[in-house]
């Protein structure tokens, strides 16, 4: 008799074990409420783990527009609250690197037949 209570509590114990994250009152329970803190604090860092949720499959088209959204208007309302200053101190070297060569483009006038060209006194045909 006392194998089979011993066996039934460990079984209950087992099973409460096993079940308990199912019953916790948060959806996402102690990693959701470390994710939601992380996203509050730096958008930027959201965005790039929702475009990275996005292309390994845990995310579908419809949720990532949706969460882009959101993210995207979080991370321009901190900048323009002059929080930018941080955020670009924040940046990685690769980031930085990233940010430069945009500009850079950005600033090159390019022609249709002949493409882009580096020469700021360039001309087209």
């Amino acid at each position: 008799m006392t194998p089979l209570v011993i066996g039934t509590v460990l079984a209950v114990v087992a099973l409460g074990f096993v079940l308990f994250p199912l019953f916790e009152q948060e959806a996402g329970g102690a990693e959701g409420r470390r994710v939601g803190a992380a996203i509050e604090e730096d958008p930027v860092a959201a965005l790039r783990e929702i475009e990275f949720d996005r292309a390994t499959g845990k995310l579908s088209d419809d949720d990532y527009a949706a969460l882009k959204t959101r993210y995207t208007e979080l991370a321009l309302a901190r900048m323009r609250a002059g929080e930018s200053a941080d955020a670009m101190a924040a940046l990685s070297p690769e980031d930085a690197a990233e940010a430069a060569v945009r500009r850079h483009r950005a600033a090159l006038t390019e022609c249709a037949s002949c493409g882009p060209r580096p020469e700021p006194d360039a001309v087209y045909c």
